[in-house]
């Protein structure tokens, strides 16, 4: 529980608040904010920036800052220095929204600059944590920030000074105990007639800032005392303890807002407003009324209901036998599962696990669906830590799996779960998404208690829904109908399938000679986390692959798009920035042009219902930082926005766009990438001595040029030879996929692309060269009777069925 506000880097406001809290008023020396270990936040300083700021009010019609300047000259540059850092403390709560960053900065530089000789923030704190906070801000407290600033300021400035005139220990009592703090916020004497003057809202104002700044947790990051009055008032069932205190009525609030609604909470969020602000229209309004002209279509019972009671059916045929341990329990597990709820892909990956002599699915499987009063999280969780990750990957992906078979206990109760359909329902309503890190079991308890919610607001608004099976159905049935009707209201088609595209890996396995399950799982990757890279030395195919997958599940080339990184690559080519251009008027100039990076993602956000992806090569090449920029941020908070470094919009990678990378892990040139970079990608191996490529040359070899299989056992041998030195270094399968390869060719490319490769790889180690020798390798494959024919009756006999040898011969 708490008031604290998270995302969109707001973290960053409260460890600024913190810092002033810690260096500024705890401190008896008054630390600075912006030159750590100089004393500015001094009795003498506030003293002097009272006298010039507060006891000498400029009553012309200029501006604050003009009139500041006016007011602090002479000053000490402590003062003016002073004066920067209170207004860096104003601004912190402000939302960028209400104030601009730059504007918020500006002004800071102003006050900074009216010291002689000028100052200006320092340039080791412009890219800090520290300056950062003021692009995040908590609130949009009003105009008046804007109009009241000398009033706002002034409270701050008064504020500190009679908390220095405070016993330490005393203001360390005071600052470490929210409710003292307010109190003697609240009954501040003011000094100055500046503040004895102005409107007690002005005041109240600034000082509920400071309350949520310094105490997050405690007090609402709100500054209307209406809206706190009209919140207290609408849940005023919650309060148990009678008071006069509106924040003290909140803080009793919360805790109940929070069981109904989720943790961390914002009370200005659509669906809570709704309820105390009369003036808020909301969103479930329309999405009842949606669903009421769903009902009545009477498409919810053939298109949603009617189908999950038939899969409602198999899996607890597949329960029975399952608790009695029935020898067709696996057929018929495998058969509840079956139909459109799971995809293909899981489905196969699924069935695999429970025939695993080996695994444990059967004593998984009783547990989840035991007779007895296990809590369902507890179930989902026992399952989870039973079921591997071969079996179905991914947060939402394994929930989906669960979920069907969960139907089974009750299937009025436990309905089926999909992420993206739940997401974009989440989404219509503005009822905010799980948190980032949720478990299987948080993520379903959150779709359920949804679809509660959706129950009593159909209530309230005349639709009765009879359990969580129809409030689901409705639900998926609402986000497709809809879509499918056209700008005239009609429907466009009387077929409604929320499933995917099904992708058909089989199918691209053999044109890449690659396993079906090792594309499989790359996919699993990819709707996990939208972001992979594939790394491995040089010619593994490593970008053919992944323009082939990604036009294979997109289903379009024009959904893909393709760049290659490099040294001097960065982000105005990447993202977006000015470049050299011809203009209107004919006059050479500059022009805000999008990079590969906004252009994928804009085709991405037009064409929501089709996947995009954007492969970078060699994605190691460039300065990660200095390319990606802010989108460090985004790979990682993908359902985040932040503002681009030339535009003001927010922007986020809409949820369609899927990033795959490439990386040489051969090429001792090129950096690997920081652990930043990791923790926002999947790796996937490419390396010839893997089962999954180390097939790849035979299975070529063995289509297009059975005569000359002996090649592949001639770069196994190679590769198992690199290893010793280096497990990046290896011979890629690519060097000898080539139509109509023949003999000749396999020397001239051993001769002319390998041998080069193997002396870089071997500087320094010239006696170790000549055992890379083509002739030298091709004897050590049967040196008795020197088969060229291929891998026949001389052949090692660790080699498959087929002559063939395992890769890590």
């Amino acid at each position: 529980m708490g008031s604290r506000r998270t995302g969109n880097g707001i973290e960053n406001v409260y460890k600024a608040a913190k810092a002033w809290v810690d260096c500024a008023l705890k401190a008896e020396a008054g630390d600075s904010l912006f030159t750590p270990g100089e004393a500015i936040w001094t009795s003498d300083n506030l003293a002097e920036l009272h006298r010039r700021f507060l006891d000498q009010p400029d009553v012309s019609g200029d501006g604050f800052y003009a009139k500041l300047e006016r007011q602090l000259a002479g000053s000490p540059a402590d003062v003016c220095q002073l004066m920067g850092e209170v207004l860096f403390v104003h601004f912190l709560i402000v939302h960028q929204g209400a104030i601009g960053t730059g504007a918020k900065v500006n002004g800071i530089n102003q006050a900074l600059g009216c010291s002689r000789p000028p100052m200006s923030i320092p340039d080791d704190l412009v890219d800090s944590d520290l300056i950062d906070a003021l692009a995040s801000g908590i609130i949009n407290p009003g105009i008046f920030f804007q109009t009241n600033r000398p009033e706002q300021c002034g409270f701050i400035i008064e504020l500190t000074e009679q908390l220095k005139d405070l016993e330490a220990v005393a203001r360390e009592q005071s600052l470490n105990a929210p409710w003292q703090f307010k109190d003697f916020a609240a009954h501040l004497d003011f000094h100055s007639d500046t503040l004895r003057g102005c409107s007690p809202a002005t005041v109240r104002a600034q000082r509920d800032a400071i309350l949520h700044l310094v105490f997050p947790d405690v007090f609402e990051g709100i500054v209307s005392a209406d809206h706190k009055s009209r919140i207290a008032n609408a849940f005023a069932h919650y309060v148990e303890q009678p008071t006069d205190d509106v924040d003290y009525k909140l803080q009793q609030i919360r805790p109940h807002l929070e069981e109904r609604y989720g943790s961390n909470i914002h009370l200005y969020e659509p669906y809570i407003r709704s309820i105390w602000d009369r003036s808020a229209s909301s969103p479930w309004d329309d999405f009842v009324r949606r669903a009421k002209e769903y009902v009545a279509s009477g498409r919810l019972k053939p298109e949603e209901t009617d189908y999950k009671k038939a899969i409602w059916h198999r899996v607890t045929t597949a329960r029975t036998a399952v608790l009695a341990n029935s020898d067709d329990w696996q057929p018929l597990v495998k058969r509840g599962i079956s139909g459109n709820l799971v995809f293909s892909v899981q489905q196969a990956r699924f069935r695999s696990w429970i025939d695993d002599p080996d695994g444990d699915a059967l004593a998984a499987l009783q547990g989840l669906w035991a007779d007895d009063d296990l809590p369902l999280t507890q179930r989902i969780q026992n399952f989870c830590d039973s079921m591997p990750r071969s079996a179905a990957s991914g947060t939402g992906t394994r929930m989906n799996v669960i979920s069907v078979l969960l139907m089974g206990l009750d299937v009025e109760q436990y309905p089926p779960f999909r992420v993206g359909a739940f997401n974009q329902a989440y989404d219509l309503i503005g009822y905010g998404r799980p948190e980032s890190g949720f478990d299987e079991a948080a993520l379903y308890g959150y779709a359920l208690d949804f679809l509660d919610r959706f129950i009593e607001e159909s209530d309230v608004r005349g639709l009765e829904i009879k359990n969580r099976l129809d409030a689901q159905g409705i639900v998926w049935g609402v986000l497709s109908y809809f879509d499918e009707l056209d700008d005239d209201g009609e429907v466009e088609s009387e077929e409604s399938d929320p499933i995917p595209r099904e992708v058909n890996f089989p199918s691209l396995a053999d044109e890449l000679y690659l396993p079906a399950d090792f594309l499989e799982e790359i996919h699993a990757l990819l709707e996990d986390k939208k972001q992979v890279i594939f790394q491995g030395p040089p010619g593994t195919g490593k970008t053919y692959v992944a323009q082939a997958l990604a036009e294979h599940i997109a289903g379009s080339k024009d959904r893909v798009t393709l760049v290659q990184f490099h040294p001097s690559y960065d982000y105005v080519d990447f993202v977006q920035g000015y470049r050299p251009a011809l203009m209107e008027n004919g006059q050479p100039g500059f022009r805000l042009l999008d990079g590969p990076l906004l252009q994928a993602a804009k085709q991405a956000e037009a064409e929501r219902d089709g996947k995009h992806f954007l492969i970078i090569d060699e994605i190691n090449r460039g300065n990660l930082a200095k390319v990606f920029g802010e989108l460090y941020f985004l790979l990682e908070y993908r359902d985040s926005e932040i503002n681009l470094q030339y535009s003001d919009k927010p922007f986020r990678l809409p949820p369609n766009l899927y990033i795959i990378g490439t990386m040489n892990t051969a090429d001792r040139s090129i950096a690997l990438v920081d652990l930043a970079l990791r923790r926002r990608f999947y790796f996937v191996e490419f390396h010839p001595t893997d089962k999954e490529i180390g097939s790849v040359l035979r299975k070529y070899l063995a289509k297009n040029a059975p005569g000359i299989g002996w090649v592949a056992e001639v770069v196994a041998r190679a590769n198992e030879q690199l290893q010793q030195d280096e497990r990046g270094a290896a011979i890629g399968p690519s060097y000898f996929m080539k139509e109509n390869l023949d003999e000749g060719d396999v020397e001239v490319r051993w001769k002319h692309s390998v041998m080069p490769y193997i002396r870089e790889l071997l500087f320094g180690q010239e006696s170790r060269i000549a055992d890379f020798e083509l002739d030298k390798l091709r004897g050590l494959i049967n040196p008795d009777d020197g088969n060229e024919a291929g891998l026949g009756s001389g052949s090692p006999s660790n080699g498959d069925a087929d002559g063939v040898p395992d890769a890590s011969d």
